[in-house]
């Protein structure tokens, strides 16, 4: 029976799994660091649908425009979304950088706030502040 093996040096073996062997351990390294990026997304993913949902609720928007809000505010703040979300969840109030972005009334929570459509471009639908 045929191996891979057959007419090669046996004195060249121990190199080629020796280089095979740094190979595997260079795409182990690459499958890590994948990994953790991963999970790193997945955690920011929840932390930023917690935040969606608080201020779905506090403020009666559509998921979408929650997280337009989110967007909006991060952008303003030059902070990442996630920053942005943790402030939303880590209190009862509403951190600044997303009050800068709502709709200004007297009553955020009152029937006759506009709605964050209200506050697009209508020709980029990118979310306008005041």
């Amino acid at each position: 029976m045929a191996s891979q093996f057959d007419g090669v040096d046996p004195r060249a073996l121990p190199a080629q799994i020796a280089a095979e062997m740094d190979r595997l351990v260079v795409y182990a390294d690459a499958q890590e660091r994948k990994v953790s990026q991963l999970q790193a997304a997945l955690d920011s993913r929840v932390i930023i649908e917690q935040a969606m949902g608080i201020l779905a609720e506090r403020f009666d928007l559509p998921f979408e425009d929650a997280f337009e809000v989110l967007r909006a505010a991060a952008r303003n703040s030059r902070r990442e979304v996630r920053a942005v979300a943790e402030e939303v969840r880590a209190s009862r109030e509403t951190p600044l950088a997303i009050s800068d972005v709502l709709p200004p009334g007297p009553d955020p929570l009152s029937s006759s706030v506009e709605t964050v459509e209200d506050l697009r471009c209508p020709r980029c639908g990118t979310l306008v502040t005041y």
